[in-house]
């Protein structure tokens, strides 16, 4: 694990459109040099913010390092073993920025390298039932994204909610276009309801709500008609924080999700 991120940090980072505009914004475009003297500059205040986006390991990435993270079944103390490891090394990383033709090249600082590995999650273990639905019903890459995505969600992947997810991708019979779309919505579901949470009663309750928004959106919209929002609030209408669009999809992914595993919408 340490000799594949050694082998990605000095083979060189391409900066993507958002660490891009970043520096561009924050340093005013600076050049190559100037970016060197930043990185190395200890005494910068915007410069761990710089190493921390530099340093953030993208889903291409994590997709590439899936089968060695699955390989290695890591422990919980792992991730210090990985970073000693890994700084015993020296590794020198080279960033491309302004271009592709020149690398910008600095010791990788340690903080860094254990951000990085930290969101890597590799103690973070598929329960055996789960591993099974998704290497049973994705190949390739598509198997590699899908255990990268479940890896990086924040919630304790076990019990119902990993049952739940294993369900889907069983229902979904791996159908990756429908499939991903419902993952993501999934995930975010697990993240946002109690561990303990009567899954289905949620989903239901989480479909009601949206409606909700829906009902209200569409009520403040009539009234605008005749009155501007400023008028609105003067008069306490408390105009809705939600994209009727968004709330459409969400309400379509979910009936989707009720479907597929429970075989009726909610």
């Amino acid at each position: 694990m340490a000799e594949k991120i050694r082998q990605y940090v000095e083979k060189g980072i391409l900066p993507g459109p958002d660490v891009r505009h970043y520096i561009a914004s924050t340093f005013s475009h600076p050049t190559r040099r100037d970016l060197q003297t930043i990185l190395n500059d200890r005494g910068n205040c915007e410069r761990e913010t710089l190493l921390e986006l530099i340093f953030f390991p993208d889903l291409e990435l994590q997709v590439a390092l899936e089968d060695t993270i699955e390989a290695g079944r890591f422990h919980r103390d792992a991730e210090a073993d990985v970073l000693r490891r890994l700084m015993r090394k020296k590794p020198v990383a080279a960033f491309f920025y302004p271009d592709e033709n020149a690398a910008v090249r600095f010791a990788l600082p340690e903080d860094a390298a254990r951000q990085f590995i930290a969101r890597l999650h590799i103690s973070k273990d598929l329960p055996g039932d789960l591993r099974e639905a998704v290497d049973g019903t994705l190949q390739g890459e598509d198997r590699l994204r899908a255990r990268v995505m479940i890896r990086n969600a924040r919630f304790a992947c076990r019990g119902a909610g990993a049952a739940f997810l294993a369900s889907l991708f069983i229902s979904m019979d791996g159908q990756p276009a429908p499939l991903f779309e419902c993952l993501e919505f999934v995930l975010h579901f697990l993240e946002t309801v109690p561990p303990d949470s009567d899954l289905k009663t949620a989903l239901a309750a989480r479909k009601q709500r949206y409606r909700n928004h829906l009902l209200k959106a569409g009520y403040v919209e009539k009234m605008r008609g005749s009155r501007n929002a400023e008028t609105l609030m003067v008069q306490g209408v408390r105009l809705p924080h939600c994209d009727p669009g968004d709330a459409m999809r969400k309400i379509v992914m979910l009936d989707a999700v009720a479907l597929a595993i429970y075989g009726q919408t909610l």
